[in-house]
Order: C-alpha cells, then structure tokens, then sequence
C-alpha cells in the first residue's frame, strides 16, 4: 500500500496507516480523533510518522493529543524524538522537547542538557524547562552554568527552574554564591531566597555573603535568610539592626517582628 501523503510512511498495517492518513486531514476534528486513535492503539509501527507530525500539526488540542499518543510508545519514540532536536525546525524541537519531558526518561537528560545554551533562545528555554519536568539531579550543574546571564525574562526562568530541584541544588548554588562574578553571586542568592527553607544548608555561605562587596548581593543574601525563616537565620539577620544599608536594617526588623510577642 503506498501512501496518498508524501510525508506519511506506510506501515503495512490497514488500520495504522488509515489513521495516519487522517493525521493530515485538513479538518482538526478528524486530525484529533485519529490522533486519539494512535494513542489508544499504541503501535510502535506509528512512532515515526507521529514525530514527524509535531512541528507541523498548528492545533494547539491536536498537538497534545498528538504528544500523549507517543508517550504511551515512548521506548520506540524516545530515540526519535532525540533525533528530531538536530533538526532545523524550531517549532519540531520545542516540541520533541515538549514530549521527552513528559516522558521524563533521566538518560535523554545529557543529550537535553546540551540544548540549554543552544543559539534558538525559544529551543534554549524550553529544554531547561525540560530538565526540571525529568528532574534528574545531574542536570543541575549545566543549569547552574547559566546563573547571571541573559535578560530578566530568563534570569526568572531560571530561578525557578533551579529552585525545583530544592535542597539538590544547594551545593552548586553555595559554589557560585562564593566563586562568581558578582551577577552570578547575586543571582545564586535569589534562588536560594525563592527556595526558601529548602535552601537551610547554604545558611552558613549566606551569612557570608552579608559582607559581600556588591549590593545586590547582601540584599539577596538577606531576603534568603529572612526567607528561610529558621532560628538561626533570624540570628544572623539581627546582627544586622545596625548595618549601615538601611534595606538590610529593613529586612533584620521584618525577620525579628516574625518572633516578637503579641500584644
């Protein structure tokens, strides 16, 4: 049987290949149930032509049913679906990317890990979001490589993707809080103020960086501690009342109104 569609490899099967047939269809309706179809039916015959079809399917319902229909074969997509992130196509890596993250297989993270500083900033994001979906640990030190670069957008991105990994992730950021430039130290502290009490055993290299030379440091450093909200955060915070920077007098009295008595 040889496919009507360029694009649609048969596989012998009349019951798959009619499905895939209607991958194509310009009606999204009948796109969706046969998606529905393939993913009900979870035949490995399949895999391929349902990677082929992510960059190109534009609905947004279709393309998500079009990605758990290759959850359910991910051992037979999972190679494919890596092929697909050395392809040109932007729209076909975020979502082959999109996909293994829903798969969440810990061997497909070094070959995500080197998609995080790719020059497609839109493909660069997705696999760091990638990583925390996988949440394998030895992700961390690339993400933590790209503390303190990039515009606003990303630098919160990638706080909260660090910050997902909770106390993992301490190790690395206490490393870059102490060997950094200062971009970089201020914005391992800002993860760690996010992390909150998740982020107890940098306690010791947080009360450190209260005497950092750069501002945004101690200022980051602080609202950490403050955020932390421990015993002995709160001591390290009241040796701050009488700084000279007002900010961090202004966070020692909002960490020690947290204990003081009612009245």
């Amino acid at each position: 049987m040889k496919s009507a569609n360029p694009t649609i490899e048969p596989t012998g099967n009349p019951h798959i290949d009619e499905a895939l047939e209607r991958l194509v269809d310009p009606d999204k309706d009948v796109r969706q149930a046969a998606a529905l179809n393939l993913g009900t039916k979870a035949d490995t015959a399949a895999a391929q032509a349902l990677v082929r079809r992510l960059g190109a399917e534009q609905d947004f319902f279709v393309r998500d049913t079009l990605s758990w229909a290759i959850t359910r074969i991910a051992d037979a997509a999972t190679p494919l679906l890596l092929d697909a992130l050395s392809g040109t196509d932007t729209a076909t890596r975020v979502q082959a990317l999109h996909v293994l993250s829903k798969i969440a297989d810990p061997a497909t993270t070094s070959h995500i890990s080197l998609l995080t500083a790719d020059a497609d900033t839109g493909v660069a994001s997705k696999a760091r979001w990638a990583l925390t979906r996988i949440a394998d640990p030895s992700a961390i030190p690339n993400l933590a490589a790209h503390l303190g670069t990039g515009d606003s957008h990303k630098r919160n991105d990638l706080t909260r993707d660090l910050a997902s990994f909770g106390a993992a992730a301490v190790p690395d950021l206490i490393t870059a809080l102490a060997n950094g430039p200062a971009t970089v130290r201020g914005h391992a502290a800002e993860v760690l103020c996010f992390m909150g009490h998740e982020a107890e055993g940098a306690t010791d290299a947080l009360a450190q960086a209260l005497q950092d030379t750069a501002d945004e440091v101690r200022l980051s450093a602080a609202m950490a501690l403050y955020e932390m909200d421990t015993t002995t955060a709160r001591e390290i915070l009241s040796h701050q009342l009488e700084a000279d920077d007002q900010r961090l007098r202004a966070i020692a009295r909002r960490s020690q109104s947290k204990t003081a008595p009612k009245r």
